[in-house]
């Protein structure tokens, strides 16, 4: 069985591609030709608490980041706005149930590219039940 970390990751990740956005598990590196928008699954973490060896329970948090040129944030703000809804409504994985304890988001202009673009980041984080 999958860890419920990884169970997270891949239902968020699923979801980004269910929209047709390009998503990625890594951030892709300036020597890679990656057109905009697209997003990254990043980090999570995760506090278990074990009842017994059967039962985990416990919080999850999985951070999202989305890139978009900056001239295009009407579509920027649709995707970030997708993908929050899509983790409202998230409550089932693989193996376990989870419900939204918090969602928060950020969007920053962002010019370490030769670029103007719009990264926002988006936290979710889930209790198991």
């Amino acid at each position: 069985m999958k860890s419920p970390k990884i169970q997270l990751f891949n239902a968020i990740f699923i979801k980004s591609l269910d929209f047709g956005y390009d998503t990625y598990d890594y951030l892709p590196g300036k020597d890679e030709e990656v057109p905009y928008p697209f997003v990254h699954v990043a980090g999570s973490v995760g506090s278990d608490v074990i009842n017994n060896k059967e039962v985990i329970t416990g919080n999850l948090s999985q951070t999202i980041h989305v890139w978009e040129m900056a001239n295009h944030r009407v579509h920027f703000a649709e995707m970030i706005y997708n993908l929050e809804m899509a983790l409202r409504r998230l409550t089932q994985l693989d193996n376990y149930y989870v419900r939204l304890v918090s969602l928060d988001s950020s969007e920053i202009f962002d010019n370490t590219t030769t670029d103007n673009l719009l990264h926002g980041v988006i936290q979710a984080e889930y209790r198991i039940t």
